[in-house]
């Protein structure tokens, strides 16, 4: 009886440290930043061989995400 509460407990400890060992590889922190001065960039993945993220500025030492803006220029007919 104790040996098999024992191959219980162990089975048990077992997918709980396949569990913990699985979960740590699927974690993915975007703390890295490429940057000069103001400006970074933050990668978060790939598209191909494309680097693929987030622009981002450092406004009072923190980083914040940049949107850009775009204008609309009237065409000109003469």
């Amino acid at each position: 009886m104790a040996r098999r509460f024992i191959v219980v407990v162990l089975w048990v400890a077992s997918l709980i440290l396949t569990g913990i060992l699985a979960s740590a590889q699927t974690r993915r922190e975007s703390a890295a930043v490429i940057s000069g001065g103001d400006i970074g960039f933050r990668p978060e993945g790939w598209n191909g061989k494309a680097r693929t993220g987030t622009w981002i500025v450092r406004i009072n030492g923190e980083w914040v995400e940049a949107q850009g803006s775009v204008k609309a220029v009237p065409a000109t007919t003469r």
